[in-house]
């Protein structure tokens, strides 16, 4: 139960025109801690009254011939809540009466005792501090009864609610108790691990890590200013919610929502246990794609083979944007399993995580089959059968030995390929000589502005034999990884295809190399342009000469490198990509 208030400091006002009740006063009020204002005269009393009203007043109704009356009514009309005892002698006994008439609280006879004043003081205190209380106790009861509200709405979810719904309806109620904008919800990674994933987000979370321990969690939400609160209830373990973009106020709610993770971590585990007995049926309910439980049973297996006989695979998160494009609305998860699973091979196996997230675990597949089937997506969403699709791949062993580590980078290659300058510009319908021009004069890639990612391009305004040498160490560093397809223009002056062609043979059998001739391609005379595509990646390098001054960008961009890749290829009429 809440405690009394504390008994507050008054604005306490004396008119009299006895000093002796005045000195009175100050020796009675003197260390209250109260803010007292003694004044001997009418005008006076009028002027402070107007622009401080007090909280309480002790007027001699006697003063200048009773006009002191006035004041009386004067101070209950500016402040209803304010109190004013009327100090009075026999003789102007009447006068006092006529001030209770007029609002006064009560009558003092003069000369007052210092009992007396103190006694009214802390009447008013009392008082105050009552209907504090009132005020207070019924803040409190109604915000207990909203929160037994969400407690009670969080217990129904378990019967009314499967699978993803679980956790974006847990998200959506820590939003509307705590009164926070931002909330996102993160949960382990596997069952078991130590590693957070980022399964629900509600707000705008900028930074927020899609995968994390409990120590990068927390960094991250002391940066953002985001409270943690711990997914327990007893010794069981959950995860965490991060809650904010508001002030929170202390009080019953607050107090509700640390009761919600406890219910919401009952919740999620109950949601967990029926994903576990649904595994006998291995199929989603809502696509023709997998369940996520039945993706990780069989991603262990084919590591655990992997492992033992040495063989490769590789993994890839097909992501789905939640914000409309202006090619159209996102893609139904429906659509883009059907669409996968139509273009990948039987024994490929698709998942889905949730409404915005499949996975694709590709058996016996090295770095280049994976990029193949990545570009295959993706030609569909640049053709505007899928839109808002990204997608990142990562291959076994070379980006992780366990699935944590694979899937995390997957991801994290989807994420980056969302920024690609070939999305962001609208680069797909451009010719060579149009996409090298908008490149090299966009100011976005010359200031820095583009968002932060390993695969946004690095302006190069360097001597030509200082951009040769980058383009042997980027082909050494390629050939390490296995098999690497260069693609290179050739002009007549010495350029990139002279660094290529310089390259030691020893490399030859994992080295293939296509030279395009350019020379005479209108507008492409004076274009130097390179793409690497190799098992663990991709690398463009795009730009002029001019006086032995190469000017142009680079990036380990595996759109750029596949658009350079294919408007070369148009010149010859081939295809070099499959």
């Amino acid at each position: 139960m809440s405690a009394l208030p504390s008994l507050g400091r008054l604005r306490i006002l004396v008119v009299a025109g006895d000093p002796a009740v005045l000195e009175l006063c100050r020796t009675v009020f003197n260390n209250s801690g109260d803010n007292l204002v003694l004044l001997g005269s009418l005008a006076s009393g009028v002027q402070e009254v107007q622009e401080a009203p007090p909280d309480l007043a002790f007027i001699d109704v006697a003063l200048e011939q009773r006009a002191a009356l006035a004041l009386v009514h004067h101070i209950k009309a500016i402040s209803q809540e304010a109190e004013v005892y009327a100090v009075t002698t026999m003789a102007a006994l009447d006068a006092a009466s006529q001030a209770v008439s007029l609002g006064a609280t009560g009558v003092i006879m003069s000369p007052p005792s210092g009992d007396e004043l103190l006694s009214a003081a802390n009447g008013v205190k009392a008082r105050r501090a009552a209907v504090q209380l009132r005020t207070q106790l019924r803040v409190e009861n109604d915000g207990f009864r909203r929160a037994l509200g969400y407690i009670a709405r969080m217990a129904n979810l378990a019967d009314q609610l499967e699978g993803d719904n679980v956790g974006l309806a847990v998200a959506e109620l820590f939003r509307e108790a705590s009164g926070m904008p931002q909330v996102a919800l993160y949960l382990p990674t596997l069952e078991g691990a130590n590693e957070l994933r980022l399964s629900v987000s509600v707000g705008s979370l900028g930074g927020a890590p899609a995968f994390c321990d409990e120590m990068g969690l927390m960094r991250y939400a002391k940066e953002a200013s985001l409270e943690v609160i711990p997914l327990l209830a007893g010794r069981l373990s959950m995860g965490h919610v991060l809650v904010g973009g508001a002030p929170w106020q202390e009080g019953p709610m607050r107090q509700a929502v640390h009761v919600l993770a406890a219910q919401a971590t009952t919740l999620l585990m109950l949601a967990a246990e029926r994903e576990r007995v649904g595994r006998g049926t291995i199929k989603d309910g809502a696509t023709s794609a997998y369940t996520f439980a039945y993706f990780v049973d069989i991603a262990g297996r084919e590591i655990d083979k992997a492992k033992r006989h040495g063989r490769r695979f590789a993994l890839a998160t097909i992501m789905i944007s939640s914000t409309p494009s202006p090619d159209g609305p996102p893609s139904r998860a429906v659509d883009v399993a059907d669409t996968v699973l139509s273009i990948v091979r039987d024994s490929d196996v698709l998942a889905r995580v949730d409404e915005h997230e499949f996975y694709l675990l590709l058996p016996e597949t090295g770095g280049f089959g994976a990029q193949s089937c990545r570009r295959r997506i993706l030609a569909l969403e640049s053709s505007g059968k899928l839109q808002g699709v990204s997608m990142g791949v990562a291959t076994f062993p070379h980006d992780g030995t366990d699935l944590l580590r694979l899937l995390r980078m997957a991801k994290r290659r989807a994420d980056a390929s969302r920024f690609s300058v070939v999305s962001l510009f609208k680069l797909q319908c451009l010719s060579l000589q149009e996409l090298t021009d908008a490149l090299l004069w966009n100011a976005d890639i010359a200031q820095g502005k583009l968002p932060p990612s390993p695969e946004v391009p690095r302006v190069l305004d360097l001597p030509l034999v200082d951009v040769l040498s980058l383009v042997t160490a980027a082909i050494s560093q390629a050939v390490r990884g296995g098999l690497t397809s260069v693609i290179v223009a050739q002009q007549d002056e010495m350029g990139l295809a002279t660094a290529v062609r310089a390259f030691p043979k020893k490399h030859q059998e994992e080295f293939q190399v296509h030279y395009v001739d350019v020379r005479h391609r209108d507008g492409c005379e004076d274009i130097q342009v390179l793409a690497i595509i190799a098992e663990h990646g991709s690398y463009a390098l795009l730009g002029r000469v001019d006086h032995g001054i190469f000017q142009g960008l680079h990036a380990a961009d595996p759109l750029l490198a596949d658009l350079l890749v294919q408007r070369l290829g148009e010149l010859l009429g081939v295809h070099f990509l499959d």
